[in-house]
C-alpha cells in the first residue's frame, strides 16, 4: 500500500468565498511519486509534469492534483463529500501501485489544448453558422468540449479549408 496516511484540509476555493463548492487537500505521510506514471497512463485526459511530479485528471468529475506529498480535489459539495471522495481518490491511487505489474508506465507529458491556436486555424468569419458569437468563442467552447469541430460548417464544407480541418483533427485526436 502506497498511502497509509492521508489527512484532509477542507478550504474554500481561493477568492471566490461566495461559491457552494469546497476543495479538499490531502496530506499524505510519504512520497506518491513513483505512481504517477501508472495513473497517466491509466487515467483518460491526465497532464502529467514529469519534471515537476505533478499530475493533474479528473476522478468523479472533479479535478485532480496530486504532487509528491499531497492530493487536492475540487469542486466538492461539502466537507463529507470532500473526505468521501479523498477516500475513493486513495483506493484508485494505492489500486493502481498494487496492480503496477501489470501497467506500462507512461511520462508522457500532454498539454492542454490552446484555443489561440485553434482560433487561428478557424475560417474566422464570425459567420456564427455554428450558433456562436464569434470564432475565439468556438474555440474556447471546443477546447472544454462543449462544441463539435463539425459545427463550424465553413471548415467542414469549403475545400479552401481542407488542411486547417486537417491539422485541427490531429490536434483534437492528441488532446487528453
Amino acid at each position: 500500500m502506497l498511502i497509509t496516511i492521508c489527512t484532509p484540509e477542507i478550504v474554500l476555493p481561493a477568492c471566490d468565498y461566495g461559491r457552494e463548492t469546497v476543495n479538499v487537500i490531502g496530506h499524505v505521510g510519504g512520497d506518491i511519486s513513483p505512481v504517477l506514471p501508472y495513473l497517466n497512463a491509466t487515467q483518460p485526459g491526465a497532464l502529467y509534469t514529469a519534471q515537476a511530479h505533478i499530475l493533474r485528471f479528473r476522478f468523479e468529475g472533479h479535478p485532480v492534483t496530486l504532487q509528491p506529498h499531497q492530493i487536492a480535489l475540487g469542486g466538492l459539495a461539502d466537507g463529507d463529500e470532500a473526505v468521501e471522495v479523498l477516500a475513493r481518490l486513495q483506493r484508485l491511487i494505492n489500486d493502481t501501485w498494487e496492480r503496477r505489474a501489470d501497467t506500462e508506465p507512461s511520462t508522457q507529458e500532454r498539454k492542454r489544448l490552446n484555443p489561440l491556436a485553434i482560433y487561428k486555424l478557424l475560417p474566422r468569419t464570425n459567420c456564427q453558422a455554428c450558433g456562436l458569437p464569434s470564432c475565439m468563442v468556438f474555440a474556447n467552447n471546443l477546447v472544454v468540449g462543449q462544441i463539435e469541430l463539425q459545427q463550424c460548417l465553413p471548415l467542414c464544407q469549403e475545400p479552401l479549408h481542407r488542411e486547417p480541418l486537417q491539422q485541427l483533427q490531429v490536434m483534437l485526436a492528441a488532446a487528453p
